[in-house]
Order: structure tokens, then sequence, then C-alpha cells
């Protein structure tokens, strides 16, 4: 499935008498990888969660592929910090809740290397199986969105590169659209087309990263992070 074209414009959030988001103007090609940064409590996540259709706007319009959307769209899928994978059902079934045909459930846990695991139970997992049977489930939905809230946040350094190396592969095949929050602005630069930093409720930057896959952290890799970083620390004047 070919992935979305999400535009939002002039997108407003407030809980109760707190603002936070702020005349947010944000495009998304189809098939693009958008990465989203900023400090803690800036309004990324919530951003995010508009676009998921798990919090209402407050003003402003959300479309997809130019059509107005309101609440959660079937063909988008949602990963987390946490997998949530539900400790009382096998793998198979976990990758099948919301997506009821066994085939693709099955298809799905192959891309991600976990098919032998299909009859094992959720607490035997690692924490990075755990969250591949987390993508996979988002994969057997033929997913033309799939949002990233944190989800190699909790993951120990190797096991974070190996899915952070999975999800650019998944992508490249499928070219569902991707939109990633993190902290980790290297893991940015490494997995998205494009970084945008959150401050205050509002983008104040929106970076194309322009290196070739699969990334190195290489001289030009460092100008970039480097720009991100001196922008969220307060030490740099803008670009």
């Amino acid at each position: 499935m070919a992935g979305v074209e999400i535009n939002i414009q002039h997108l407003d959030k407030s809980f109760g008498s707190l603002k936070v988001l702020k005349d947010i103007n944000f495009h998304v090609k189809p098939g693009e990888f958008v990465a989203i940064v900023g400090k803690s409590g800036c309004g990324k996540s919530t951003l995010l969660r508009t676009i998921a259709g798990l919090e209402s706007v407050t003003g402003g319009v959300i479309t997809f592929n130019s059509k107005e959307v309101k609440g959660v769209q079937e063909t988008t899928r949602m990963m987390f910090q946490d997998a949530r994978l539900l400790p009382w059902k096998d793998v198979l079934t976990n990758v099948r809740v919301g997506n009821s045909d066994r085939t693709k459930a099955e298809q799905a846990l192959g891309n991600v290397g976990l098919l032998e695991k299909s009859s094992e139970w959720p607490g035997v997992l690692s924490g990075g199986q755990k969250q591949r049977v987390s993508l996979a489930r988002a994969l057997a939905g033929d997913p033309d969105l799939i949002l990233f809230d944190e989800p190699l946040g909790a993951l120990d350094a190797l096991t974070r590169i190996e899915m952070q190396s999975l999800i650019e592969q998944l992508w490249k095949q499928q070219r569902f659209t991707s939109i990633l929050v993190t902290h980790d602005v290297s893991e940015a630069i490494i997995l998205a087309d494009r970084v945008v930093l959150i401050e205050d409720g509002g983008i104040s930057l929106d970076v194309k990263i322009d290196l070739q896959r699969p990334r190195v952290k290489d001289a030009r890799f460092t100008v970039y992070e480097n720009m991100i970083l001196e922008r969220i620390l307060d030490k740099g004047e803008g670009v």
C-alpha cells in the first residue's frame, strides 16, 4: 500500500487553559519518513496523537490525501515505547489483534524475523523481540501510515541499532508514510528524510536530511546532529 499524504493547517491543541500546540503547519509527502524531536513537554507526542486521531484538535485541520480526518483511521498504526502485548495470548494472536488474517500476520512475523516465535508467550521474549512483535502487528494491517512514539527508547544500545535498521529496511520495501517521535537526535537523522523540531508547541526548525542510506556517522552526519542539538539546547542562533 502506498503511503498517505498528510497536510496539517493551523493546528491548535489545548488541555483546558494550557495550550500545547500552537498554529502547527506541517506537510508530509506520501512515503516520506519524518522525525519529530524536542525537549520533554514541548508537544511532540501530543502532535503525534492528534495525527493518530487519539486526541481531538482544538483548532485547525488535518487531511489525509486531501480529505479531512477526525478520529483513528483504519490504515493508520502506532507503535509505543511499551510494546503493549497481551500476556495471555501467544505471539501470533497478538499480531492478529485488529488484523484477523492469519496469513498476513505470519508474513509480518516473517518480515521481522520472528515467525518461529509464533506460539511463544510474550513473557518469554526479550524487549527487542517484543517490539518486533509490535512492529509485525502494525505491518499486518497493511498500513499507509505508521506513527512511532519513542518505540526504541527502552532498548539497549545494540538492540536499538538493530531495530533502527529493521524499521528502515521495511519502510524502504513497503513505502508507508512514517512519523517518528524521539528524544534521540542521532536516531532521527539515521532514519528520517526530514527532522522537525518542536519548541513551545510550535515548529521552529524543519531540516531535510540530505544523506545517502544507510546513514553513516561521518562528518556530514555530525554537522546535522550538532546543528539540531545546539538549537534544542539553546546554544545556537538558528538557521
